[in-house]
């Protein structure tokens, strides 16, 4: 059956309040808030973070919103790209089916909510429902992974995204429906194309943008709700119908019940996901495989003359493939690189992707002794949970370590990635795992003290009554 999934959203947006979330909704969007602000914290320094700096600082604006980790204070719109891209820059954030939805739509509410001086409730709530919106329009459209093997969808992005960072600005700008209307049709209409083919099947895919400019759906989010409030009338069907926004991304299919099914009462940001180590997910257990093989056998670089790695097919593809770091946003796709850092026992943190070890030559050394080849087992998985099981993500990530050293062959052999499962509590981040993590990157940036300030804001965001209290610790 079909619905006027847009009308039903805008009414979501404009009528849902804080208290009509759940106690753990609430505490997940917190958890989230952490590792992402953590994420922008550590990438301040890197090109990708130091470019979206300088070109917010740049265009400038009315000193509305500041640039996390700067004492920089520049137009919503822009901070909310410059955040964007931080928060983007190192791969380590947050995960929600169907893919990457957290740094695309969390920056928007979050530079207006600073520029409109809410409170944290009313954050807490904005950055709630744009993950909402996101994930349930990017489920009502093809799903991103073919059943085997590493292909994705002919036409797959992250144009949905656009709906969420419109969806988090619109409930700071307090929208109502009309004017929410308006905004999600505007999105529609300014959202990118779809990418990810393009990225994952060449060599160089996406440079520094990987599958999409998390600032640019950022600072579109924050201009469809201002425009919106303005008056400017956009597309109120643009969901719907024969020509909706699935037509117009090569989708071939509309759910429109998975975007209103449940909608305030089965809440799909409870299924996010988080990265241990700064770079793909597909990378991430055979990293959590590695760790365990160092640690239990005491491994040291010096004595290790090979590693084989036996993987998920994506990995195989030709992104994943590209052995060069011609800069840091290509260590995430480099599972050679990041074997080198675990093999090093390097600290985790977005330091992992600094000059000083991509052009470190023991860590060069040792990626030429990695070999990386498909895993059957991956596959079979993967059909199993996408078609038998019917999932839309996988939840198991199999696969195969065996490191030489010594004279000897020790072997992992795993079917989890860590943080990256919904339904197995052995490997879901715990709040104290988010903590370390965050402290790990934002220390790079900020002095312990103004550290422990900031988790302890964040923690604690709904007692604030104007999110002034939390930016000034965001600042360095």
């Amino acid at each position: 059956m079909q619905t006027n999934a847009t009308q039903a959203l805008a009414r979501f947006i404009s009528k849902t309040g804080y208290d009509d979330l759940p106690r753990e909704v609430v505490h997940e969007t917190k958890r989230i808030l952490l590792d992402v602000l953590g994420c922008a914290l550590g990438s301040i320094t890197l090109d990708k973070g130091r470019i979206a700096i300088r070109f917010a600082r740049e265009l400038g604006g009315r000193p509305e919103a500041t640039i996390f980790g700067t004492k920089e204070r520049v137009s919503s719109a822009l901070a909310a790209f410059a955040n964007g891209e931080l928060m983007h820059a190192t791969d380590h954030c947050p995960l929600l089916p169907p893919a990457h939805i957290t740094p695309f739509v969390t920056s928007a509410p979050l530079a207006l909510s600073e520029a409109k001086r809410v409170s944290g409730k009313t954050l807490i709530t904005a950055v709630a429902l744009a993950h909402e919106v996101a994930s349930r329009v990017g489920l009502s459209l093809d799903p991103m992974r073919v059943t085997t093997g590493g292909p994705i969808a002919q036409a797959w992005g992250l144009g949905f995204d656009q709906f969420g960072a419109t969806a988090g600005a619109a409930k700071i700008l307090d929208l109502a429906e009309t004017p929410a209307l308006n905004a999600l049709g505007l999105a529609g209409y300014i959202a990118p194309v779809p990418s990810h083919n393009k990225f994952l099947s060449s060599p160089r895919g996406g440079g520094m943008a990987k599958y999409g400019s998390a600032g640019w759906t950022a600072q579109g989010g924050v201009t469809a709700a201002l425009l919106a409030d303005l008056g400017y009338q956009g597309d109120r069907t643009i969901l719907d119908g024969e020509f909706g926004f699935w037509a117009m991304t090569g989708s071939k299919q509309f759910d429109s019940q998975a975007i209103v099914a449940g909608l305030n009462e089965n809440w799909k940001i409870l299924r996010v996901m988080y990265k241990r180590w700064p770079c793909a997910g597909n990378l991430q257990a055979p990293l959590g495989a590695l760790t365990k093989l160092v640690a239990e056998h005491d491994l040291k670089p010096g004595e290790i003359e090979r590693i084989l790695i036996k993987n998920e097919g994506q990995g195989l593809l030709p992104r994943f493939q590209y052995p060069n770091i011609d800069h840091h946003v290509d260590t995430q796709t480099n599972l050679a690189y990041n074997i080198a850092l675990v093999a090093h026992r390097v600290a985790v943190s977005s330091d992992w992707q600094s000059e000083r070890y991509i052009n470190d030559s023991n860590i060069r050394t040792l990626m030429g002794k990695v070999v990386i080849e498909g895993y059957e087992k991956a596959n079979e998985m993967r059909h199993q949970e996408l078609v038998v099981e019917g999932r839309s993500y996988i939840e198991r990530r199999p696969c195969f370590v065996e490191v030489s050293a010594r004279g000897a062959k020790f072997t992992e052999e795993v079917e989890y990635a860590y943080w990256l499962s919904m339904d197995n509590p052995q490997y879901r981040a715990t709040d104290e795992d988010l903590i370390r993590k965050f402290r790990a990157n934002a220390g790079l940036t900020l002095p312990t003290h103004q550290v422990d300030r900031a988790v302890e804001k964040i923690m604690g965001i709904e007692e604030l009554t104007e999110v002034e209290a939390l930016f000034e610790e965001l600042r360095a």
